[in-house]
């Protein structure tokens, strides 16, 4: 029996997942990440070791495409209940994962460029605290890039706001769509 039929003749409307519940899902995939996210901080402090700074950042850039791969959403999304579609309400492709995630490689890039700047410089293992590490950080080169890329990926993430089928421009790239889940 097809969707048409149990629905007595009447396609079902999909409801496009807005800017806030989208919000809601990444702050929630912000808390599973917290340990990480901890753990980031002591490497800073006190490791001070490139090569775990390399596996956090691998990991946390893996776990969006590949959870949106497999399962249609992150932990987050599933927790508001909300997936990633294609255009045809299915599953995504693997590219089509990777093609979504296309703002947060660039600016997992641009940390990769600046953290490796900060931790093979001799003034970084002299650095005791967070504000002695901003004021280091402000003179790298990739500084000003960081800080024009932050508005620029702030821009494609907020299309939602403005877009009649509430598509950011990652998703218009990934021909997908963010659907809230009824049942």
């Amino acid at each position: 029996m097809s969707e048409i039929d149990e629905n007595h003749g009447y396609e079902e409307e999909i409801e496009y997942a807005g800017f806030w519940i989208r919000v809601g899902a990444a702050l929630i995939d912000t808390l599973v990440f917290s340990p990480l996210i901890a753990l980031s901080f002591v490497n800073l402090f006190y490791f001070k070791s490139l090569v775990l700074l390399y596996v956090m950042i691998v990991l946390q850039s893996l776990y969006k495409p590949l959870m949106e791969f497999r399962y249609g959403a992150t932990l987050g999304k599933m927790a508001v209940k909300i997936r990633v579609v294609n255009e045809n309400q299915g599953f995504i492709t693997i590219d089509q994962a990777f093609g979504r995630y296309i703002p947060w490689v660039i600016s997992a890039i641009i940390s990769l460029i600046t953290s490796t700047a900060i931790y093979t410089s001799p003034e970084f293992y002299k650095l005791t605290t967070y504000i002695e590490l901003t004021k280091f950080s402000q003179n790298l080169p990739l500084s000003t890039v960081s800080q024009v890329y932050n508005i620029v990926f702030l821009v494609l993430i907020c299309w939602v706001v403005i877009d009649p089928k509430k598509q950011g421009l990652h998703d218009k790239i990934a021909r997908t769509f963010c659907i809230k889940i009824k049942k």
